[in-house]
């Protein structure tokens, strides 16, 4: 049953909007085949290449070119950072979310790639801070706009029994592509580091974009939610064409009772529902403060300076490329155990169980800094972290319907990254302070880790296989 709206313009506009729902029960009656895994696979390798290879390239280029070369301080890089995590993947990320509710997953999706394509490239060349921070800004609009929209995409042409897995272990290849980003930083950088910001920008614009406009339907829930009913059917009919051929036999009828689906609205119609919405704002705000000291703390408060922490403690650039490289192989493990939880928990639950796999291994880090135990504490971490981040995704982009899921998965990821611009500047102040970076390390930990983990934990909803439409109508 659709819950009663809060008597708002809005949400009256959108009460009146009529119902319908045969697409979204055609969708989650197909049987999980390769079609679906493509497309999974697919929105991922795209998550990945753009994420991956755009987000947090200062943090790889500052310990081994700039701060060497002194190109720009601790402090400006900072800064940099700062601008590329936050603002520039706050207007992505803002406003693709909005794009993708009005004008579908698919468009806001290949204008990721080539926005993350076109903006990467000046990293090879550019040597002053102010050119560094145009283009760290321009650079993760793209950024922005994959995050809005990969788990979206995903979440909306599968079925809910099978949900999680997917999800999770397509979610897996980032992995990969994050350890042969890793291979080309071992070989390149420092020395021929312009060459390898140079595949990077090349991979988005001349690999994956051409695949994207070749493979990737837009989401047959998306245009039944915007009354594009004729659209609707023609990519659902080929979707199931494709499905039966692959399954081999007669596929299941739909579910007879209804999915409630609300049509949406005009372009700022999502943002102010989810503001007006006594029941989509409480979701909000809770979604906000968990992504802003989330951010802040076990994202990019840890990752802009887990680096520089393993330099000071004697790691090269060979230790820590080839550490990134076995850290994203075991992560890929993690992904595809995560995935055979399939819908036995729920997620807010396993979210605090793996912040828990990320702090533990850092107190160990802090009081004994071996190589060794550097080495296998930063692999733990990682996949505590990675996990945390894929499953906050997918929690986010559940959490609402889909006339509104790409804004508000972009609303609050995209706001939330204002505490990845607080973490990392603050942070740059925090990682002089104390013993051992205490300050910095306390801070991810506690209010970047811990706090934000308990918060979901404790005030989320349940999502274990349900229905698309109804855990988020």
């Amino acid at each position: 049953m659709v819950r009663e709206a809060e008597s708002t313009g809005a949400a009256r506009a959108a009460e009146a909007a009529p119902l319908s729902g045969q697409i979204a029960a055609r969708v989650d009656r197909l049987p999980l085949t390769r079609v679906q895994w493509e497309l999974a696979i697919l929105t991922q390798i795209a998550w990945g290449i753009i994420v991956l290879n755009t987000d947090g390239i200062a943090a790889r280029l500052y310990p081994f070119v700039w701060k060497p070369h002194h190109v720009v301080s601790t402090f400006e890089y900072g800064v940099i950072q700062a601008l590329a995590v936050g603002l520039g993947i706050l207007l992505g990320d803002f406003s693709m979310g909005l794009v993708a509710d009005r004008y579908g997953r698919r468009p806001a999706i290949i204008l990721s790639a080539i926005l993350a394509g076109l903006f990467i490239w000046p990293f090879a060349w550019l040597t002053n801070f102010w050119g560094l921070a145009v283009v760290s800004i321009l650079s993760t609009l793209g950024v922005g706009a994959i995050l809005a929209t990969h788990s979206v995409y995903i979440a909306e042409v599968v079925s809910p029994e099978v949900r999680n897995r997917v999800l999770l272990a397509a979610q897996s290849t980032t992995a990969l592509i994050g350890v042969v980003g890793g291979l080309m930083a071992y070989y390149w950088i420092p020395g021929q580091y312009q060459f390898y910001v140079y595949v990077m920008g090349a991979s988005q614009l001349l690999i994956l974009l051409p695949l994207l406009l070749w493979r990737l339907p837009e989401s047959p829930r998306w245009l039944e939610a915007r009354g594009r009913h004729a659209e609707a059917e023609r990519v659902m009919a080929k979707l199931e064409q494709r499905t039966a051929g692959a399954y081999g036999k007669p596929l299941p009828e739909p579910d007879p009772r209804p999915h409630p689906v609300i049509m949406g609205g005009h372009f700022l119609a999502g943002l102010r529902e989810l503001l007006l919405n006594a029941e989509y704002r409480e979701r909000t705000i809770l979604l906000l403060v968990v992504w802003v000291l989330g951010y802040a703390g076990i994202i990019y408060g840890i990752g802009a300076f887990a680096l520089v922490y393993l330099v000071d403690h004697g790691g090269s650039a060979h230790f820590v490329f080839l550490l990134a490289i076995i850290a994203g192989l075991v992560n890929f493990v993690a992904f595809q155990v995560n995935a055979q939880l399939r819908e036995r928990f729920e997620r807010r639950h396993v979210v605090m169980v793996l912040s828990l796999v990320f702090i533990v291994p850092w107190i160990v880090m802090y009081f004994e800094t071996k190589l060794s135990i550097l080495a296998v504490g930063y692999v733990v971490a990682a996949i505590g972290a990675a996990l945390w981040l894929f499953n906050m995704y997918n929690y986010t982009t559940i959490a609402f319907p889909t006339r509104l899921r790409s804004a508000g998965m972009g609303t609050c990821d995209g706001v939330g990254h204002l505490g990845a611009w607080l973490g990392v500047t603050l942070t740059g102040t925090l990682y002089t302070i104390g013993p051992n970076h205490l300050a910095w390390l306390l801070f991810c930990l506690v209010p970047g880790a811990l706090l934000p983990s308990l918060l979901i934990w404790a005030r989320g909803v349940n999502q274990r296989s349900a229905v698309l439409e109804l855990v988020s109508t």
